[in-house]
């Protein structure tokens, strides 16, 4: 009896062993096969490209208004609304020695006086790109492409008369540089461009307009719309921020000369922006361009031409901000 018991027990035991073992091996089989799958999956969906960490990119965006009204106001004075607006945009990559940075500005404004017609006193489009490769710890062989233009027609106003001076892509500017570039950090860089083309495109046929933007009479006699040159320049870069931040500046110099015709002469271009941030969302802004081009020939009250000279615009604005 007790042997018939112990037969019994022993081969259930056994029964129990090769049942678990087969039941395990299957679930095992399956579990491996799950965690090829999902190994597959993964594989199949990178989360993220590496290169995403390289970017850097931003910008900021500014609207400024004010208001005047008169009424009976004996010391005199016109009624005026005026409405700024700037956009500041840049994308930058870097990957070991190679770094390609992007920028771009547009401002426009609109000033309105009395019962008179709404006219610009700000339109600018400012965009830039620049690739290189390092060469030693600060300095970069680099290529860089600089454009410049307005976005709508601008006038000239006088008591008997009103004359358009320019339009959309009349003119515009077009720089493409190679050189070195020296950049000691983000903050600095002074490119310097012994090969440097400057192009002034003028999309309207209108003589006033092609002479405004310095096209020669023999050109204009032509019928031609645009006007090359090449020469050699530099461009000094300088942006950042202090005072934790409240206080951002950005300035940009561009200096050319042409080789082929009166290369003694130096055409000159400055932008300069400073930013108070007075709270998190108000800031006060200072802008200032400066342009001296020798081709530009100024005129007088007269209508009399009476060459070039320093050309100077300057904002002060205080209106509403947003980083991003």
């Amino acid at each position: 009896m007790q042997v018939k018991v112990f037969k019994y027990i022993a081969f259930c035991i056994g029964f129990s062993v090769i049942f678990t073992g087969l039941y395990g091996q299957s679930d095992s089989d399956k579990a491996i096969r799950e965690a090829k799958t999902q190994t597959a999956n993964i594989a199949s969906k990178p989360e993220k490209l590496p290169d995403t960490l390289n970017w850097k990119k931003g910008g900021s965006v500014a609207l400024n208004f004010s208001q005047t009204y008169l009424s009976n106001w004996s010391a005199g004075g016109e009624p005026m609304i005026a409405f700024n607006s700037t956009l500041n945009l840049f994308a930058n990559y870097k990957k070991n020695k190679f770094i390609w940075e992007n920028y771009a500005f547009f401002a426009y404004g609109l000033v309105k006086k009395d019962d008179r017609k709404a006219t610009k006193n700000d339109d600018q489009i400012n965009v830039s790109s620049r690739v290189g490769y390092q060469m030693s710890k600060n300095w970069y062989y680099t290529a860089s492409v600089l454009g410049k233009t307005q976005f709508t027609s601008g006038y000239k106003y006088s008591s008997t008369d009103t004359v358009r001076i320019s339009d959309f892509f009349a003119p515009a500017y077009l720089y493409v540089s190679l050189g070195l570039d020296y950049k000691p950090n983000d903050k600095f860089s002074a490119l310097i461009s012994p090969l440097m083309g400057k192009g002034t495109f003028v999309r309207s046929d209108n003589e006033i307009v092609k002479r405004s933007a310095g096209l020669t009479d023999d050109l204009i006699a032509d019928g031609k719309k645009s006007r090359y040159e090449f020469g050699g320049g530099m461009i000094f870069l300088l942006k950042g921020d202090t005072f934790a931040k409240r206080v951002t500046y950005y300035s940009q110099l561009e200096l050319f000369t042409n080789y082929l015709k009166n290369p003694q002469n130096v055409d000159v271009s400055w932008d300069f922006q400073l930013r108070f941030a007075l709270t998190k969302f108000i800031s006060a802004n200072l802008r200032l361009n400066m342009v001296y081009d020798d081709d530009q020939k100024a005129t007088d009250s007269s209508g009399n031409v009476i060459g070039p000279k320093l050309q100077v615009k300057e904002y002060f604005e205080i209106g509403v901000f947003y980083n991003f």
